[in-house]
């Protein structure tokens, strides 16, 4: 399945990304994760990996929504992982390559499509560093 991104101005190369697959055997090199819920249920799990700047997702529901990681940096850049692989698919991964000396804020949010409507937004993190 080929889906277009939205088109963002995040500047110094943000913007949205769609994740790759990954294994899940990656999760114990993340340290800082985020969850979104749809009715009490764990409906999407986003994760940073501030040593080698990477989000990796995890989309635990068939509801046909995909599992986004929104973040920006103290620095003026923000960006989307998109996870559209869907519940069955395992891990999907985003690589980034951002400032070693800044901090970025991230939440998970459940959208219908690239560039549909939200249908769950998590909250954000606190400051986490880049690069440590």
């Amino acid at each position: 399945m080929s889906t277009s991104l939205p088109a963002q101005a995040a500047g110094q190369g943000g913007g949205a990304q769609e994740a790759k697959p990954a294994g899940v055997s990656t999760l114990a090199d993340y340290t800082h994760c985020r969850t979104v819920y749809t009715n009490g249920t764990k409906a999407g799990t986003g994760c940073f990996k501030s040593y080698g700047d990477k989000f990796l997702m995890d989309d635990h529901k068939g509801d046909g929504y995909r599992v986004i990681a929104q973040w920006y940096t103290d620095y003026g850049r923000s960006g989307e992982c998109h996870w559209a692989g869907g519940a069955s698919a395992g891990w999907g991964e985003c690589n980034y390559n951002m400032r070693e000396s800044g901090n970025l804020k991230f939440r998970v949010v459940l959208r219908n499509g690239a560039t549909g409507a939200n249908e769950a937004t998590g909250s954000w993190s606190g400051w986490l560093p880049i690069g440590g």
